[in-house]
């Protein structure tokens, strides 16, 4: 597969930046797929980047730009639109919103198989202790699932679609948001819920820090906060002045000060969580094949590098290189 050229981008960073125009490079430009990427991950520590298709599921090498092992093809591989890798390469997951398959990630060797019968998945997320899975129902539900023990429990926290789910590290807590216009914080042994998000629209999309301290909320209008979950009280909001706004992807880095994120307009952004101030926003690489480039993963893969994944199935590195002011 052949290295895209090298561009240069050029970018505004503000708040603990400094307001100063720095110029960043993409470093890294691999294109993984020729057709439309569904569904992408990109691996904690960066190397890796799994993706599909709807036709096949390949699992990429992003140090070495090459295929870790043959491509999972046939049934299970079709119509994949959910998956992700464990936080450190234990295992991956697919789904095709009804059936969930988890995957050895060393040797690509499937371990089980669940079924949601006849609810429609709309979002999967696993602890990063690689103990617990929940998963986001259209009917207002969620199921938190054990992988040690395969015991399944769902829960009913919303009234309406669950759209976006999130998990602690420890897996003890689900964050997840819903068309009933709420986002919920609620303990995963039970079910209990902790606090409740009331928004002006539904909740596209939710993500919760690793700590379970500090979370973000997109509605479908103009709601966008971030949240202090143990007082639930908000923090702040983000400081834009688009009508809508829409996330593909989110998460929560350096000591949750700041908040990445992945647009479907080809954007990457990085914001600052205490006034929700843009520091920083680029450009994703676009074939030319496509207007409709979308980021559908991005990742902090070391303190100032970042990785992406978009649509046309181009993975790129990014170097932020910050002003420290005296």
């Amino acid at each position: 597969m052949k290295y895209l050229l090298i561009y240069f981008t050029t970018f505004m960073l503000t708040g603990c930046f400094g307001s100063n125009v720095q110029t960043s490079k993409s470093t890294v430009q691999q294109r993984y797929s020729q057709t439309v990427v569904k569904a992408a991950d990109i691996s904690l520590d960066g190397q890796y980047t799994l993706l599909s298709d709807n036709k096949q599921i390949c699992l990429w090498d992003n140090n070495l730009n090459k295929k870790v092992y043959d491509c999972l093809q046939g049934l299970e591989a079709q119509l994949i639109e959910l998956l992700g890798i464990s936080k450190n390469n234990k295992y991956f997951y697919t789904s095709n919103r009804i059936n969930v398959h988890l995957y050895d990630f060393k040797s690509g060797r499937l371990i089980t198989v669940w079924n949601s019968g006849d609810n429609i998945i709309n979002d999967i997320a696993m602890s990063e202790d690689e103990n617990t899975l929940v998963f986001g129902f259209r009917t207002g539900q969620a199921s938190i699932v054990s992988i040690k023990s395969n015991n399944i429990t769902t829960y009913k926290p919303h009234r309406l679609d669950i759209n976006s789910v999130s998990i602690s590290a420890d897996g003890s807590k689900a964050f997840t948001g819903s068309s009933d216009k709420t986002a919920v914080l609620w303990k995963t042994a039970n079910g209990d819920v902790v606090q409740t998000f009331t928004h002006k629209s539904r909740v596209n999309h939710v993500t919760m820090s690793a700590d379970a301290k500090m979370a973000f909320t997109l509605d479908a209008i103009k709601d966008r906060f971030f949240w202090l979950l143990k007082i639930g009280k908000k923090f702040s909001e983000l400081s834009s002045n688009l009508k809508f706004l829409e996330f593909n992807d989110a998460v929560f880095v350096n000591k949750n000060q700041w908040l990445l994120s992945a647009s479907p307009k080809q954007k990457l952004q990085l914001w600052q969580v205490k006034d929700g101030e843009l520091l920083g926003e680029w450009q994703a690489f676009i074939t030319g094949e496509s207007y409709r480039s979308s980021v559908i993963d991005i990742q902090l893969i070391k303190p100032k590098e970042i990785a992406t994944m978009t649509s046309e199935g181009v993975f790129e590195r990014w170097t932020i290189n910050p002003i420290v002011k005296n």
